[in-house]
């Protein structure tokens, strides 16, 4: 017996090689079709090769109680039964009595007929298995190029709006899955999940400017904490797990996806990957935060009075203009994420966290030196800590992303000129900042103060530094007033927001 283990590599790359949000739509259609469809369907033919399969195979016993949308479309358990072991989250792994050799052949010819360019590796039994990539690159300069991504060959005209973009064989590829997902006849997990939420009924955007509009554009990148160390060894327990861990990401969702579309008429957002317990999710600015707490608010109700590890999510956001490249900013929302994984580091409750970053200019400099630059005042004996992120998702108070949001809904119709100047008034002082807050108009005072609740402008946290909740509460208010006309740069209330 022997066990075949395909890995798909460097997936976000090859996801994000057409840089227009149908192609991205399409091509991760592409990826979830392949490992979900035809790699199982190609383990099953008879003849050259014959799976193992299984018999007395129990069912994922944390998933059973949990109305799973997706439960025709994922039962590992009946996957086991046939021999297959896993196909989700860019891994397909399956055993065979016979004929292993052959079918990781016909399965390397397929990844490179089906899914050009993207990079992956064969094994069996746990021996690197040699790939000679001898196929014709969908990338070679040619006199006429794709006006889609400037390589390869303009082979295909498609249809886009009004358009008619001479595109290479790759780009018509995912063009024609993203019209699949539109159309319902997508199998990926992402396309499958979107016809059980509202996004069905809504107009699907089918580019960044359309799905944003005058506003701008947010890429939310999640994945569950310590997922490694709380996956028990066994491999039937572990695939359980992996399995309930998709389907409480999936329960989720539904409703979240389902109030982030309440009164929409073109779709507010849409999932671009959905693998495991990672997510990928591009959405209208101010739909981002809201769905965050929406989505991770849902998870922790599902699991309430749980005796099972818990998931949870870290989560990065990061909102900029639509016409950022894409992978700038998936680049960023995984280091948001993996700022937000530090608060719970070491911790034995976990819980879900996020971090976000705001952007208004045409690049995105660097976070961390772009952090320290503007969020940090004063000397190392009597320090002033502009923001408080990343912060828990839940809560009541400021200190958690949905305490901001419920004050921000309070400063509605505040004096937004006053807010701004208070904010601008942090980097100067304690004592400046505190005279600024007590000299608001009576309307900005008691709009910030109910905001504020029984929270000070300025915390003590140690001996040697002091932090504050208004930069962060501010910024949250003004996220849906981004890409007005009457916004420029100067009104942002963060230097992030000014200088990326």
């Amino acid at each position: 017996m022997n066990t075949v283990h395909i890995e798909f590599q460097r997936v976000q790359t090859w996801l994000f090689a057409v840089p227009r949000l149908r192609g991205m739509v399409g091509a991760n259609a592409m990826l979830g079709e392949f490992l979900r469809v035809e790699l199982p369907n190609l383990a099953r033919e008879e003849g050259k090769w014959s799976l193992a399969s299984a018999t007395n195979v129990a069912s994922a016993p944390n998933a059973a109680s949990l109305d799973d949308p997706l439960k025709a479309h994922d039962n590992p358990a009946e996957d086991l039964k046939e021999g297959i072991i896993s196909r989700d989250g860019g891994h397909f792994e399956a055993q065979f009595t016979s004929g292993a050799q052959d079918f990781a052949k016909a399965a390397r010819e397929l990844l490179r007929k089906k899914l050009p360019d993207l990079r992956f590796r064969i094994s069996i039994d746990e021996n690197e298995q040699q790939t000679v990539n001898t196929q014709l690159s969908t990338a070679l300069p040619v006199l006429q190029p794709c006006e889609w991504t400037g390589r390869g060959l303009a082979s295909k005209r498609i249809e886009q709006g009004s358009e008619r973009p001479a595109v290479s064989l790759d780009v018509e590829q995912r063009h024609d899955a993203a019209k699949r997902t539109e159309n319902g006849t997508a199998k990926d997990l992402a396309s499958l999940l979107i016809e059980k939420t509202a996004l069905k009924e809504l107009k699907r955007a089918q580019e960044f400017k359309e799905l944003v509009g005058n506003g701008y554009l947010a890429l939310i990148h999640a994945d569950g904490n310590n997922i490694g160390a709380n996956a028990p060894p066994e491999r039937n327990e572990k695939n359980n797990f992996f399995h309930r861990n998709r389907v409480l990401l999936r329960h989720a969702l539904v409703p979240s996806i389902n109030q982030a579309c309440e009164d929409e008429q073109l779709t507010p957002l849409l999932p671009l990957m959905l693998g495991g317990d990672d997510l990928l999710v591009v959405c209208r600015a101010d739909k981002a935060l809201p769905f965050v707490v929406d989505l991770c608010e849902s998870l922790a109700k599902i699991q309430h009075n749980t005796d099972n590890k818990e998931l949870t999510l870290g989560i990065g956001v990061i909102i900029a203009k639509h016409t950022i490249p894409i992978h700038r900013l998936h680049e960023l929302a995984e280091q948001l994420a993996s700022s937000a994984k530090r608060l719970i580091r070491g911790e034995n409750k976990q819980r879900s966290v996020v971090d976000w970053a705001v952007y208004t200019t045409t690049w995105l400099d660097d976070l961390e030196e772009v952090r320290q630059r503007d969020w940090l005042r004063g000397t190392t004996d009597k320090l002033r800590i502009l923001s408080q992120r990343p912060l828990d998702v839940l809560g009541e108070g400021l200190d958690s992303l949905q305490g901001l949001l419920k004050g921000a809904e309070k400063l509605e119709n505040a004096p937004r000129s006053q807010l701004q100047y208070l904010v601008g008034e942090l980097s100067r002082g304690q004592t400046l900042s505190e005279l600024a807050y007590a000299d608001l108009s009576a309307e900005a005072s008691s709009r910030l103060r109910n905001a504020m609740g029984e929270n000070p402008l300025w915390k003590q946290i140690n001996q040697q530094a002091s932090i504050t909740p208004l930069l962060d509460l501010v910024e949250v208010y003004e996220i849906k007033r981004l890409g007005r006309k009457t916004n420029t740069s100067a009104h942002h209330p963060t230097k992030e927001s000014a200088n990326g």
